[in-house]
């Protein structure tokens, strides 16, 4: 097995009270190499990846992961102690190319001593959710200015809660509009780290063609309420604060971790890196997000997946990294 640590320090989109156990996780992660040593291994693994990759309809998960598949950077990770928030590590170099990735083989199910796998569609789809992080980091500027992908991440989050705190709980449309502008607040502020003036700003100037301006010229004096928060791990207590639920923080937590199960659920409360591939994978038939009834809209996460897809052929790459590592 190999260190990666020592090349491959883990990067994150911005700040989160989750990062430092992410980071944890993915520090824990050493990898089998691709050497003589492991070729049996990765021979039959490497063969049922490829033949479940050539079942899968042109999509951009069989484009982008088959890219990765030709290029050798896919690898098994073996983890030293058991994790469950995270099931692969993307190995991103510090000038911005992608140097591989290691799925998590204990979560995984592969076999480390033999490639065999007993879910090999969740390795491709993995695979696709470490490049979508990887892309992500990679291009951060980018997609900072980026006002639709934006509104449709922040739309997604509010559909989200709706969810969480059940539809019949909103007992007005005036409430759910609350939710939204709440949900659209604490996008801003949790993952784009954007101070209250401006986030007020960006709702009047930006959301005024979805929300009505009655109700944005009433409710958004309301926020001063909740300024000082800036986690996504106190949108219990937010929401509670804004009158718009009753019940005990845990009710809604609870809610939450049901539905996008323990990944999901630090997709939400991390950093936007996490955040973005959870909303394009729901779309997908994977198992290691997403819980019960959790929303799904294929138009406004494919709205997504196509925003970042544009970025996806300014990656760049280190075929060699990885290969020269030392043990």
């Amino acid at each position: 097995m190999f260190d990666l640590n020592l090349k491959f320090v883990p990067d994150f989109y911005a700040d989160s009270d989750v990062n430092p156990i992410l980071s944890s996780s993915e520090q824990k992660i050493f990898i089998l190499k691709r050497d003589s040593e492991n070729s049996e291994i990765y021979s039959t693994f490497d063969g049922d990846f490829f033949h479940y990759l050539t079942k899968l309809p042109n999509d951009k998960v069989k484009t982008h992961v088959m890219n990765i598949y030709n290029k050798n950077l896919i690898f098994l990770g073996i983890a030293k102690t058991k994790i469950d928030n995270i099931i692969i590590r993307p190995l991103n170099t510090t000038d911005r190319k992608i140097a591989g990735f290691a799925l998590d083989t204990q979560q995984l199910k592969i076999d480390p001593q033999s490639g065999i796998c007993n879910s090999i569609d969740e390795c491709v789809y993995a695979v696709y959710f470490g490049l979508l992080r990887s892309t992500i980091l990679n291009n951060r500027s980018e997609i900072r200015k980026n006002k639709d992908l934006h509104k449709l991440l922040s739309t997604y989050l509010y559909m989200i809660f709706v969810k969480a705190i059940g539809h019949e709980k909103l007992y007005s449309e005036k409430q759910s509009v609350l939710v939204h502008i709440v949900s659209i607040y604490m996008y801003y502020k949790h993952f784009l780290k954007e101070k209250h003036g401006y986030i007020l700003s960006i709702l009047e100037k930006d959301y005024s063609q979805i929300i009505k301006k009655e109700y944005l010229t009433e409710l958004l004096p309301a926020l001063d309420k909740i300024e000082n928060y800036t986690s996504m791990k106190d949108i219990s207590k937010i929401f509670i604060d804004m009158r718009i639920i009753t019940d005990s923080p845990n009710v809604l937590t609870m809610s939450l971790l049901k539905m996008l199960k323990s990944m999901g659920f630090y997709c939400l409360f991390g950093p936007l890196d996490y955040f973005i591939p959870l909303i394009i994978i729901l779309k997908y038939p994977i198992n290691f997000i997403g819980g019960v009834n959790i929303p799904i809209n294929e138009k406004i996460i494919s709205s997504i997946e196509n925003i970042i897809d544009h970025y996806m052929d300014k990656n760049k790459y280190d075929l060699t990294i990885v290969k020269n590592l030392k043990k």
